[in-house]
């Protein structure tokens, strides 16, 4: 009986993940390719490459972007790349998207401070038939537990005020260059070794002209929850915010500024402090 060459079967199965329901990001099935050629044939496999840097992992995937740990060759360093997932439509959201990366890159590049992720460079991947380049952005990598793991831990009342005090440092040195962060959250903030840093400035807006930019006008209509999470979605899926941490400004799309970003700090810090959120509802009408 014959049987399918090892090859044919290997890429119908990568194949198959690429048009699944959710789709698998590009990267990783090719990744998932190399692996099984490597178990099956002995062949090395070889890093997939992204620019110049060799990805050695994925970090992690949230929102529209996937996080990988990768090697800069230059400087003889690990870092972290975010960039667009491509399980997005990109004819519908790649150019959105991608100026998000681009705008968040710019915010965490105009806070330089300790406690924010430093932002070493900005590229883009080729395009795929039909769609815009993708963006990634090069960040510092810090490893270590996001708050919000960190806070499965039982910990001290001191402990907990130490690491959110660092995390505060870093929104005050993003709003002296006039930038606020608007989706602050446990989960956007890394405890690394000596301190913590803020993360993932994907929603950030910079003062212009004097006055807080405004937020886009947020609608029951226009927007849901995630299945099975916390974040806020528009019709054509970008990430738009959390809004167990929002403040009333931002469910109502009033214009946000620098307080914004402290009553999602305390809604985290109250959380943090007795493993509870001041509010009940995960919905917009509850909350």
């Amino acid at each position: 009986m014959d049987e399918a060459p090892p090859d044919a079967s290997i890429d119908e199965a990568v194949l198959r993940l690429r048009r699944a329901r959710e789709p698998v990001p590009e990267l990783e099935a090719d990744r998932a390719l190399a692996r099984l050629r490597s178990t099956l044939f002995g062949e090395p496999a070889r890093p997939r490459m992204l620019d110049r840097y060799p990805l050695l992992e994925r970090l992690g995937q949230g929102g529209s972007g996937v996080v990988y740990l990768a090697h800069d060759p230059r400087l003889d360093r690990k870092v972290a790349i975010k960039l667009l997932s491509r399980s997005l439509d990109p004819r519908q959201r790649s150019r959105q998207a991608g100026a998000r990366l681009l705008r968040e890159a710019q915010a965490m590049a105009r806070s330089p401070h300790p406690n924010v992720v430093a932002v070493y460079d900005v590229g883009t991947c080729p395009a795929e038939p039909g769609g815009d380049e993708t963006v990634f952005i090069v960040m510092e990598y810090v490893p270590g537990p996001t708050l919000e793991q960190w806070l499965r831990t039982s910990r001290s009342w001191r402990e907990v005020l130490d690491v959110f005090v660092q995390a505060g440092r870093g929104l005050v040195a993003a709003h002296r260059v006039g930038v606020i962060h608007r989706d602050f959250k446990p989960a956007n903030a890394i405890v690394g070794d000596p301190c913590v840093r803020v993360l993932d400035f994907g929603l950030a807006r910079e003062v212009q002209r004097g006055a807080w930019a405004a937020l886009d006008t947020l609608t029951d209509a226009h927007v849901t929850l995630e299945p099975g999470g916390d974040s806020l979605r528009t019709e054509e899926g970008a990430v738009i915010g959390t809004p167990v941490y929002m403040a009333p400004e931002q469910h109502a799309g009033e214009p946000a500024d620098a307080a914004t970003d402290q009553y999602g700090f305390c809604v985290a810090l109250w959380e943090g402090l007795y493993g509870l959120r001041p509010f009940k509802g995960r919905s917009l009408g509850d909350l």
